[in-house]
């Protein structure tokens, strides 16, 4: 029998190393553990704090840039279901309802059901689109009424609905659109005018419809809290990569006449047009890179030339006049990496261009490259693509304009798979050959789009970037007016997420929506692979999250996830819900809760899905008591950085979509101690001034917290904690809501009346959550029922994982058995008096199973939890 513990196996194959692990359940130290299905009344349910039925209050609106209801301040505790999970029977709504109450969840996003869903897990499964027939117009009558009755049940039990409206349907010939055209008509359908009326038709069958089971249409009822418009979409993405280059030229062609139209509305001549860019021919200058030929071997002295190899073990040397790079495994972080240092002077127009071919590996690869501005943190230049290398040689080439002087800019290349590479005349020189010519005339529209990657002066990339900004505001402003006016739907409605659209742009509609993920699977596929690292070692989502937040409108995070199967995925849910609560944001979703017609798997079957991962459901009554109850505090003060229109087109014109504090001279990490935003409407920059400012003292102190190895929010409540470096943790500490969760090296943790030390585990990490489940603390003024739960390893019984590089991973074996969960060895101490307290171990359903020794210690009641006990959460119910 294969051991429990995770059992090394070294293969040495073709000079690599590959660890594999075997999990079984011989050891005792881990167990079978999967949370039930129903939706218990016990100490694990926090259903009490759910206000059913949803919508009781009246429309969730917008006031003072929050979301409110009749009764004040509204928060989303929110998952979503995806797929083939929009659609369950109705005894499977009832239960699933009841189970996700049970958790706290007060909103489900309902994502992803316009167009048919599989993986190379399962076969496509049908949405609610009917892609049967001779036309994608048609809406299937059993979909909407399992969705039907799946709203309906949601509302009764107190959840809202965050509606969307176009996720995946893509048009095909049957309806008279011809390829090639993006997946999902991603960036031509906010241009195309007969795919934005096909937009707002089925938005208006979707919302204008009447559910039987509510008896209200879903323009009219108040459960339905939000409405999306387009997942993950816009213009400006497709144009930056690459998408629009690639369209049928009939698209191509109409994108070409809005672009005359814009041209004549603002020039109004064509000879107006040719006056203002004065295009004028460039040459080619002197050679920057003299030792681009690879006549002589290089030094990679991390000044001109830099290695970045991270794990990969890639060898470098100079063989008859090419760069020849030998990478045996795969790396993290998009390693190894690949930098040739140059120089850049204002306005100057620049050719950078190489040589490469993959001599020995098998198939094509995808490699980035891009040219950044180093020295003031990364930036964009406006090359940042990905390229395609086989065994043949390809001349890669791109032209651009600097937009400011500097000494350290990098050209780069990135994410070599496993193969030999060699590379050879690698250029860089000022001036430029052939690039964007004026040709054409308003009359017959024939001026020229500005393709990606193409060079054009400045005058003229300003001008088409201004021109995708407007097409992009008429665009979702004409869909909202839509929803509004005519349909007059008086939910709240989103456009697309940051990142995707101009921040501006999407700061026009009701509210402001974004995704992220720690260690996204990439790629989705078969051949994928995953970080498997803890994000408390950097807290770099929610720094990230909190960066682009935009000052003044409501704030929505209705995608995030640590995807199994990193290991640490526990941490990830309590950390964006105490960052959003102290931030103030006004909804948080885990992405996603099912992708499946399956809702009682024995096991994860899936990166994204949390239907049965134990360590992560354990601790959402932590969850749902930090966001939606409130247990955590908003920051007292707050960090506004200033992005000015003028500097933000600059770098849009350069492909650079968001604006985040970071770009603007605000460190990221002050969102760990204050709330913090981008302002869109500031005339200059301004330094960061936390709001009240008592002094120009305090704004040192600032900095100070921040370069801290303790991180503390200026609430007191949130801690991170980086005294051992390679060891962090962090803390809740609420006076209803105690979390620990990294890496606890044998210290014990104080948090207020509660201390907690954790013994060894597998990962040598591990999280705690203790909440207090009618908010009346832990035991030391009176009577107490705490939940406390306790996770670490987690995976599927039988799972086997390769370890790819020391953090990547792959699943070789998915495993068929049960959910198994590592008992987490503990010792809790509340200050209670012993003889009132009792403790219990809980079964999967949260009944009691057996009682927990309480014992008097120094300083009140101590319980010591661990794996004998054959359970990830315990009840504590002081009297």
């Amino acid at each position: 029998m294969k051991r429990l513990y995770m059992l090394f196996i070294l293969v040495f194959l073709m000079g690599t190393v590959t660890e594999l692990y075997a999990a079984d359940t011989a050891d005792g130290d881990a167990f079978p553990f999967l949370i039930s299905y129903d939706g218990a009344d016990n100490a694990s349910s926090m259903s009490h704090l759910l206000n059913a039925p949803a919508g009781k209050n009246g429309f969730i609106r917008v006031e003072n840039g929050r979301f409110v209801d009749d009764h004040g301040p509204v928060r989303l505790n929110a998952t979503n279901l995806t797929g083939p999970a929009n659609f369950p029977t109705h005894e499977q709504s009832e239960k699933l309802a009841r189970r996700l109450a049970r958790f706290g969840f007060n909103c489900v996003r309902l994502h992803y059901f316009d167009a048919s869903y599989g993986t190379f897990h399962f076969p496509k499964l049908p949405g609610i689109v009917d892609e049967t027939g001779d036309t994608l117009r048609k809406l299937s009558k059993e979909q909407r009424d399992r969705q039907d009755y799946l709203i309906a049940t949601l509302k009764k039990h107190g959840i809202y609905v965050d509606m969307n409206l176009h996720v995946a349907r893509t048009w095909d010939e049957r309806d008279g659109f011809v390829n090639p055209q993006p997946w999902a008509d991603k960036s031509l359908d906010n241009f195309e005018p007969r795919m934005i009326q096909l937009q707002k038709e089925y938005a208006k069958e979707l919302l204008g419809h009447v559910n039987p089971y509510t008896g209200l249409a879903y323009t009219d009822d108040p459960c339905i809290a939000v409405i999306e418009i387009n997942n993950e979409n816009s213009l400006f993405q497709g144009y930056r990569s690459g998408a629009v280059n690639s369209m049928a030229q009939v698209y191509r062609d109409e994108l070409r006449r809005q672009w005359n139209v814009w041209l004549k509305k603002r020039y109004g001549t064509t000879a107006a047009v040719k006056e203002s860019w004065k295009i004028e021919p460039t040459t080619l200058g002197d050679e920057q890179i003299s030792d681009g030929d690879f006549a002589k071997p290089i030094k990679f002295d991390g000044k001109k030339w830099t290695l970045v190899s991270g794990d990969t073990g890639v060898k470098t040397s100079v063989q008859n006049g090419v760069l020849k790079l030998d990478v045996p495994r795969v790396g993290d972080q998009y390693c190894p990496k690949l930098h040739r240092t140059v120089a850049v002077r204002k306005d100057g127009v620049y050719t950078y261009s190489f040589r490469i071919r993959r001599a020995k590996g098998s198939g094509t690869v995808e490699l980035t490259t891009a040219v950044a501005e180093v020295g003031k943190g990364w930036r964009s230049l406006g090359v940042h693509q990905r390229f395609k290398v086989g065994s043949k040689w390809k001349t890669v080439k791109y032209v651009l304009q600097a937009p400011d002087t500097s000494e350290t800019v990098q050209l780069q290349m990135t994410r070599f798979a496993p193969g030999t590479y060699e590379i050879d005349d690698l250029s860089f020189k000022a001036g430029a050959e052939g690039g964007y010519t004026f040709q054409g005339t308003l009359q017959d529209s024939s001026i020229p789009i500005v393709d990606q990657g193409q060079y054009a002066p400045w005058k003229v990339r300003a001008d088409f970037t201004q021109f995708l900004f407007d097409t992009e505001d008429n665009y979702w402003s004409g869909i909202y007016r839509y929803l509004k006016d005519e349909l007059k739907a008086k939910s709240i409605v989103s456009g697309t997420q940051l990142g995707y659209s101009p921040p501006q742009v999407q700061a026009k509609l009701d509210y402001i929506d974004n995704h992220a993920y720690w260690s996204h699977p990439s790629p989705v596929s078969e051949q994928w692979r995953i970080r498997n690292t803890a994000m408390v070692r950097s807290m770099g989502c929610i720094t990230g999250l909190a960066g682009l937040r935009v000052h003044g409108k409501p704030y929505t995070v209705s995608e995030y996830n640590h995807p199994f199967p990193n290991l640490y995925g526990a941490e990830g849910q309590p950390m964006l819900r105490a960052y959003g609560s102290l931030q103030g944001w006004d909804g948080v979703f885990e992405y996603t809760y099912n992708h499946s017609p399956n809702f009682e798997p024995r096991n994860n079957g899936y990166f994204f899905s949390i239907i049965a991962r134990t360590d992560v459901l354990a601790h959402f009554p932590a969850c749902s008591a930090i966001y939606l109850r409130g247990d955590v505090q908003e920051a007292n003060l707050a960090a506004v950085a200033c992005a000015p229109l003028d500097e933000y087109m600059k770098g849009l014109a350069g492909n650079q979509v968001s604006a985040d504090i970071g770009t603007y001279g605000v460190d990221s990490l002050i969102s760990l101690v204050h709330k913090t935003a981008i302002r869109l409407d500031a005339k200059t920059r301004s330094e960061i001034k936390p709001s009240p400012v008592p002094s120009a003292a305090s704004a040192r102190d600032y900095k100070k917290a921040i370069n801290s190895k303790i991180i503390v929010s200026d609430t007191g409540e949130l801690i991170w904690n980086r005294e051992v470096s390679d060891s962090p943790y962090w803390l809740v500490d609420t006076p209803n809501t105690k979390l620990f969760t990294g890496f606890p090296k044998d210290r014990t943790v104080k948090m207020g009346d509660v201390s907690l030390t954790i013994g060894k585990t597998r990962l040598d990490w591990a999280t705690v959550s203790l909440v207090s489940r009618y908010a009346t603390g832990f035991g030391s003024t009176g009577k107490a029922n705490i939940l406390l739960a306790a996770t670490g390893y987690c995976g599927n019984e039988g799972m086997v994982i390769n370890q790819i590089s020391k953090e990547t991973i792959r699943l070789e074996d998915w495993g068929n058995g049960s959910v198994v969960a590592e008992g987490i060895p503990a010792v809790v101490t509340l200050k209670a008096n012993p003889a009132s307290v009792k403790c219990y171990a809980l079964d999967p359903e949260g009944k009691r199973k057996m009682e927990v020794a309480v014992k008097a210690a120094e300083g009140g009641a101590q319980i010591a939890i661990g794996p004998e006990y054959k359970t990830v959460w315990y009840e504590i119910d002081v009297k």
